[in-house]
């Protein structure tokens, strides 16, 4: 009895020894995510988009060296409007000739991701630490809300564009009876391919148990079937979160 005792007590030790190690960071903050190719140059303008979960991070070795984890929701896509034009400058063409359209898409992704990271801490001040951090990361897509909407404008009676002036220069400036839009929308949720995986760094400034993280994360997975692995958004992130240290 006397050696059970003993172990149950000893066990005990090494749990709350272990458990010393081990902290929580619920964390929430903002993105700015860029897409990394795509046909309009208008898919890689950056736009905002949130991410907030829970950090996990195990210390190897205490104030130095630790692995960090975690699961995360974030939002991931892209936006554009452009404008594509038909003959707008015919010298005697017929009217329906002179035309343009509009085109705006818009993707929006909603994530979860797991990275694994390394996690170096350096002593700045009393209290005060920097980390830095990097390693892979997966993610799973629950789905992806895609909007897109296509106009067609062609002129009403009247002088549409207008033509060439007798020197050679667009001279042109009467609408005429005004444009006839028609076109059209789609909006619905896809899921082509769920899985995602990259690489996240991250700079991390910790205030007692206040945190703030600086990360970078590189999606290099594909978006639907038949797709290359390639660089496909970029994603800086700033966030706020508190640890807590478990055991204590």
């Amino acid at each position: 009895m006397k050696k059970f005792v003993l172990f149950v007590m000893l066990m005990m030790c090494v749990v709350s020894v272990n458990a010393q190690r081990w902290s929580l960071t619920p964390e929430v903050g903002m993105t700015a995510i860029s897409r990394g190719g795509g046909f309009y140059s208008d898919e890689q303008k950056w736009n905002s988009r949130w991410k907030m979960g829970v950090g996990v991070e195990y210390a190897v070795k205490p104030d130095f060296f630790s692995l960090k984890s975690g699961l995360y929701y974030t939002q991931r896509g892209y936006s554009y409007n452009t404008i594509t034009y038909g003959s707008i400058y015919p010298t005697g063409a017929e009217q329906s000739d002179v035309m343009f359209g509009e085109i705006r898409s818009k993707r929006n992704s909603h994530i979860l991701q797991v990275p694994l990271m390394a996690n170096f801490s350096f002593r700045l001040a009393d209290d005060v630490r920097l980390n830095l951090a990097a390693g892979p990361y997966v993610g799973y897509s629950l789905g992806d809300k895609d909007q897109y909407s296509y106009m067609e404008y062609t002129p009403g009676t009247g002088y549409g564009y207008g033509g060439y002036s007798s020197n050679g220069y667009y001279g042109g400036n009467s609408y005429g009876g005004g444009w006839t839009g028609t076109g059209f929308g789609h909006e619905g949720w896809t899921h082509d391919n769920p899985f995602d995986w990259g690489v996240s760094l991250q700079v991390g400034v910790e205030v007692k148990q206040w945190v703030m993280n600086v990360g970078y994360d590189a999606s290099l997975g594909k978006e639907y079937k038949g797709d290359k692995c390639d660089l496909k958004y970029h994603t800086l992130s700033l966030s706020v979160g508190y640890k807590f240290k478990l055991g204590k």
